[in-house]
């Protein structure tokens, strides 16, 4: 049983050991742009942008309205903005007609209606509002209460691109390099990616970092990756600064610098980004940065990071970092198996901890064994 534990540190203490991006062989790094992160910039619809509802409104007093509208949004007074929106909608505003869909579409003071949204937001994406394409793409690529339909998604996207809107340029980057709703092209990709990045967007740097990490559609160069996370994660991407970390802990630019890793994985953290916390905490136990390991462990479980569950419930097994807890352990590890998300190697990893734990006479080995 101990055995089996160990094979669980020793999976863990390999997560630092190496970028898993950084194989050139298998299908994880090629699919490193598929990841939550990924998926959650593809289908994160655009809330009215008070820069673009100024862009788009009418001079004088129609500009006005909108920025009062806008104004109502951010301070949660649905109806308000409403009734602002609406005479203007009337008029064909595409920022009201915008603003207007997406209240229908979240039920912000409304009763949800995907009909009046896709309407309010057809009629803003014709007369050329970006985020209102935008919209109607995520809604496209989502199924919008029907199915979905990636073509059309990659159309608006398309439309949106041709505006100079960075955050098209990144959904339809992730679009090519996957192959959803056209052919995959991942230098196609990697020039929407640079696109956006060219504008300054962090998931465009991010993703354009990856292309460089990974040799997709670009020569691959870790220079050139540690470039563009780093100007991503400058603009706090959590996801930039953890690929930052694990390139600083290798030595693929160089002799590992411990200190840099450890730096840009607490940035990492305090960006909210959920992987980091296990790493963070295994920093710690290796003794590259103060601090306590299973305190990262709990945040990170507590984050809903599998990792760093399964990493906190070996250290509740033996006490390491808090009192001795086996009751506490197996009831992390049983949530752990019940969950959907628990990825399959972590369900097997804990799998073998509950094993250990149940037999009698046979503890978990702390973390230092």
């Amino acid at each position: 049983m101990a055995c089996s534990t160990r094979r669980i540190l020793a999976a863990a203490a390999a997560f630092l050991a190496a970028c898993p991006a950084m194989a050139q062989s298998g299908g994880a790094s090629r699919r490193e742009m598929s990841s939550p992160k990924a998926l959650q910039t593809l289908v994160n619809s655009p809330a009215p942008s008070q820069q673009n509802a100024q862009q788009n409104a009418s001079t004088g007093s129609a500009k006005l309205q909108m920025d009062l509208a806008h104004q109502a949004l951010l301070d949660k007074d649905y109806e308000k903005a409403r009734a602002l929106a609406e005479p203007l909608a009337k008029k064909n505003d595409p920022a009201a007609n915008h603003l207007l869909g997406y209240l229908y579409e979240k039920g912000l003071g409304v009763r949800a209606d995907i009909g009046a949204a896709l309407r309010y937001y057809g009629d803003a994406a014709i007369a050329g509002s970006a985020d209102a394409q935008i919209a109607l793409g995520v809604l496209a690529f989502e199924g919008g209460g029907v199915y979905p339909d990636y073509e059309r998604a990659a159309g608006w996207f398309r439309l949106a691109s041709a505006q100079g809107d960075p955050r098209a340029d990144v959904k339809l980057g992730l679009m090519y390099a996957e192959g959803v709703g056209v052919a995959e092209d991942r230098i196609a990709a990697s020039h929407h990616f640079a696109k956006a990045a060219a504008k300054n967007d962090a998931d465009g740097e991010f993703f354009l970092g990856v292309a460089w990490l990974n040799g997709d559609g670009l020569p691959q160069s870790y220079e050139n990756a540690a470039k563009n996370f780093m100007r991503a994660a400058a603009q706090g991407h959590g996801e930039a600064s953890y690929h930052m970390a694990l390139l600083y802990d290798s030595p693929v630019l160089g002799a590992p610098d411990p200190q840099k890793a450890a730096a840009a994985m607490r940035a990492a953290t305090e960006a909210g980004f959920g992987p980091a916390f296990a790493a963070m905490g295994l920093i710690v136990h290796r003794g590259d940065a103060p601090g306590v390991a299973a305190d990262w462990f709990e945040k990170g479980m507590r984050a809903g990071d599998p990792q760093a569950a399964l990493l906190y419930a070996v250290a509740l097994s033996r006490g390491d970092g808090r009192a001795k807890d086996p009751i506490g352990a197996l009831t992390v590890v049983e949530q752990l198996l019940a969950s959907r998300q628990t990825p399959d190697p972590i369900r097997a990893q804990a799998a073998n901890l509950r094993k250990s734990l149940s037999a009698r006479g046979s503890g978990a080995i702390s973390l230092r064994d």
